[in-house]
């Protein structure tokens, strides 16, 4: 069996999202990280010009090869082909896996950049775990990598008060559902939409282990991005993701 290709940006959520599962699933695979805006360079060509998005999920064991270019896509291939239907097992996991993917994963993201992007020590961040040349060349491009990244995911004062809102009622609902004293959003077991609110909630929530990123001390961090920080771990569900974190990151499906 050749190991499987995730092609990634190392800090992005929707990868960790994906990366999770094949950890957790014991699939062989091979993670090939890029920097932004030269990650297109590699997607565009894998996906027929049709995707410059990251993850995309590559099976050369098929023939012809599958490429996957949706976290969810991604997850539902390895459900169906690699044994990892656990994730859906719940009844309602795909729909809170899919309002996830839709309001929480591009809130927190953008609300998070709005306050680091000015720095300009990000992009040594964004730049982690890539090939030292798409670095070398990443890092003196950051102004130009910061004004498409601002750009394309509309990361504004206006978006980022929002996004801020958003998920602060994703978060909020979210820690509803967990009053009942459940150990997982969907009950007893983990499912696709642990992994999502997880991975999802990472940018503003900075658990311990996340993506195997050198993130910045939460103390670090300007101050409005602190306090959010610190606001959102002490919810419910903020609580849940760090408990993921801490218990289930690294651990093998049964």
């Amino acid at each position: 069996m050749k190991p499987l290709r995730l092609i990634t940006l190392p800090i992005s959520h929707y990868c960790e999202k994906v990366r999770w599962v094949l950890d957790r699933q014991g699939v062989p695979y091979v993670e090939e990280g890029h920097a932004p805006l030269l990650h297109a360079f590699f997607t565009m060509p894998l996906t027929g010009g049709k995707s410059r998005t990251v993850p995309i999920l590559v099976d050369e064991n098929v023939s012809p090869r599958r490429v996957l270019s949706d976290s969810t896509d991604c997850l539902r291939y390895l459900a169906d082909h690699y044994g990892a239907s656990w994730l859906y097992a719940p009844p309602e996991a795909a729909e809170l896996e899919d309002e996830l993917d839709r309001k929480l994963g591009p809130s927190t993201r953008r609300f998070a950049y709005f306050h680091i992007l000015p720095d300009p020590k990000t992009a040594a961040i964004l730049t982690e775990h890539t090939p030292a040349w798409e670095a070398a060349v990443a890092r003196p491009l950051f102004p130009l990598i910061r004004r498409v990244m601002k750009k394309g995911m509309r990361i504004d004062a206006t978006g980022a008060e929002l996004s801020l809102q958003l998920l602060r009622e994703q978060m909020a609902k979210l820690s509803d559902r967990l009053a009942d004293g459940r150990k997982y959003l969907c009950g007893d077991a983990l499912s696709v939409a642990d992994i999502s609110l997880a991975t999802l909630s990472a940018p503003i929530l900075f658990p311990p282990g996340y993506a195997k990123i050198s993130m910045p001390p939460v103390e670090s961090l300007p101050e409005p991005l602190r306090l959010e920080v610190a606001r959102q771990r002490a919810t419910a569900a903020g609580r849940l993701v760090l408990r993921l974190y801490a218990e289930e990151r690294t651990k093998r499906h049964p």
